[in-house]
């Protein structure tokens, strides 16, 4: 289970972007955060993972404080995190962006996983794709590499910010149904962050709006 209890977030103190944020997201529950550009959904899911300076508040997962823990102990800690815009590693292979994002596991796990990915992720059906440059791929295709790098390690938390952005239906379309496959066969708690309700409302009826930097219920989706 994720808390967060009254967490203000700011590049300057005395203009906090989030004022007194709470929320809690159980087990296995499937969480929307909608909000325009600019309302603070990015601060709101870097402020998890300690890339934006909380002022105050806490961050509890699973009965651990998440604040002041460095990445790689976030991710062993169970977390997974697609970033806006999906970024890669352009200039790295497909395999060797998946071989960072895994962190420290064995040459076997990792192969064992690489060919998990081939019944969750149309990308690896492509037998030839390991050895391509993330650079090469197309904007769907960088989606859906991203999103690999994001559930690798099986995270019982995943956290999406903005992952139909600038993505066409059908490239989005692949992306909820990757989304939907993963956590109904591992039951992780997911937040997704986006402004599209319509794709919203078919990942799950529970609904949270940021604005003026808080968040609240949204029941008029």
């Amino acid at each position: 289970m994720l808390e967060l209890k009254y967490i203000r977030a700011s590049y300057h103190k005395d203009y906090p972007i989030l004022n007194d944020v709470n929320m809690c997201i159980e087990d296995g529950e499937k969480v929307v955060l909608l909000g325009r550009n600019g309302a603070g959904k990015t601060t709101f899911a870097q402020s998890i993972f300690g890339l934006t300076p909380i002022i105050s508040g806490e961050v509890i997962y699973n009965g651990i404080d998440l604040l002041g823990l460095p990445l790689e102990r976030l991710y062993t800690a169970g977390l997974g995190y697609f970033m806006q815009e999906g970024p890669v590693f352009p200039q790295m292979t497909v395999r060797e962006n998946l071989w960072v994002s895994a962190g420290r596991i064995s040459k076997r796990e990792f192969l064992k996983r690489f060919e998990g990915l081939k019944k969750q992720i149309p990308l690896f059906l492509n037998a030839n794709i390991e050895s391509v440059p993330a650079g090469s791929l197309s904007g769907g295709e960088r989606s859906q590499l991203c999103l690999a790098m994001s559930i690798f390690n099986n995270p019982g938390l995943l956290i999406l910010d903005e992952p139909f952005a600038g993505l066409s239906p059908s490239n989005s379309n692949i992306i909820l149904r990757i989304l939907n496959d993963y956590q109904s066969s591992s039951n992780a708690s997911v937040l997704l962050i986006a402004q599209d309700r319509k794709m919203a409302k078919d990942f799950s009826n529970t609904h949270y709006i940021i604005r003026e930097g808080k968040v609240i219920n949204d029941d008029k989706v």
